[in-house]
């Protein structure tokens, strides 16, 4: 037990002064960009038609209509074909998006994706595969090397070609396109929560509502060798073309009849904030959760020891009511950071932090305590019976 005796002494200036440096400390290191900026980093390649993503980018069409299911198939039909070339940025384990279909759901959602040289295809959001969600893997994308990629779904399962050969097949699995026929978001170079940037150069981008045969595939990649453009698909009437050859502009041209046009917003755009979201899921998100809680570790507890110690010169705060006001005040602070998060790219804004963080900041209130009863100015004659 601690006394309740009121102090009525002002607290140290340097201590006010630490508390309030604490304060900035914990804000800067919740709300930086974490090594990205709030310029959408995508920009037009100047020798050839495309673009290229640096660090952290996207581009989108809102709205982009898809044809439903035929209604005598058993499943979706569709090809994808994809020019690239991916930088070594996306070597460091993390989960990439490289084309995104969503449909409002991220079970759902149908991934392009790259994990360090593997190019990734599946539906839903197992990106470290824990769930063991069907997927489609190749271990293809090697920095600096171009492919041409074409993905094939339907009623024969789920191939994937690299420069016109096909690679892998997948008898079992079969892509969905989700929305169920209603408008979709259609993303290049990350997720709709703009936490999984993807870095490279992108050359054209078409998709068909049927699945193509291994004979055309391997004649678009010719065409695509000899003239560096996909404009060889503009006759045959694809549900989405784009070949990337306006050279300026916030705009990509759909060259198709849907007439579904991306746009390259001038500033780092997310498309679905998420708000305190369950933090634990998969790989990538635990490796940031580890580092995100060692700098929260080192901000929260030192915040809750000085504003216990705060309290006790002040007035004289009992243990318990120091505990409550130092928990409810770092809720607060980190409450605040979490909800700004999630306007922020690259940051995650999580409810495992803002719990996490009260507790450490509870646990700053207990050394504090600690450091008081065995170590403070208070010698032990001096203290009330029991403190």
């Amino acid at each position: 037990m601690e006394t309740t005796a009121r102090h009525n002494r002002p607290s140290p200036w340097g201590l006010r002064l630490l508390t309030a440096a604490m304060l900035l400390l914990i804000l800067y290191s919740g709300l930086h960009f974490k090594g990205t900026s709030i310029v959408n980093e995508v920009t037009w390649l100047d020798a050839r038609e495309g673009i290229r993503f640096d660090r952290n980018g996207i581009v989108y069409a809102k709205n982009v209509s898809l044809p439903a299911r035929r209604s005598a198939a058993e499943t979706d039909a569709l090809t994808i074909e994809l020019a690239l070339k991916p930088l070594a940025e996306n070597n460091d384990g993390h989960f990439r998006f490289l084309l995104l279909l969503h449909g409002g759901d991220d079970v759902e959602q149908l991934i392009v994706g790259q994990w360090r040289s593997w190019l990734v295809i599946m539906n839903g959001d197992d990106y470290d595969a824990k769930r063991r969600r069907a997927r489609i893997s190749v271990d293809t994308l090697m920095p600096a090397a171009e492919r041409f990629v074409t993905i094939t779904s339907g009623d024969d399962g789920t191939a994937v070609f690299i420069d016109g050969q096909r690679v892998k097949y997948n008898r079992d699995l079969y892509l969905k396109i989700p929305g169920d026929g209603e408008p979709i978001q259609l993303v290049l170079g990350n997720s709709i929560y703009g936490r999984h940037p993807w870095a490279g150069e992108i050359y054209g981008l078409a998709y068909y509502d049927h699945v193509r045969s291994e004979t055309e595939i391997r004649q678009h990649f010719q065409s695509w060798t000899q003239e560096q453009s996909f404009a060889f698909a503009r006759p045959l009437g694809p549900a989405g073309l784009y070949v990337f050859d306006e050279d300026q502009g916030r705009r990509v041209v759909d060259h198709a009849k849907g007439k579904q046009d991306l746009t390259i917003p001038a500033k780092m755009t997310i498309l679905t904030k998420e708000f305190l979201a369950p933090a634990f899921g998969n790989t990538e998100y635990n490796l940031l959760l580890y580092q995100d809680m060692v700098i929260n570790i080192t901000g929260f507890i030192p915040m809750g020891f000085l504003l216990s110690t705060l309290l006790w010169h002040m007035r004289g705060h009992a243990f318990t009511r120091r505990l409550l006001i130092a928990m409810l005040v770092c809720g607060l602070i980190s409450l605040t950071i979490e909800i700004a998060q999630a306007w922020i790219p690259s940051r995650s804004s999580q409810m495992l932090d803002f719990i996490l963080n009260t507790q450490w900041a509870g646990a700053g209130v207990i050394l504090h305590s600690a450091y008081r009863r065995y170590f403070g100015a208070t010698p032990p004659e001096a203290r009330a019976p029991g403190q």
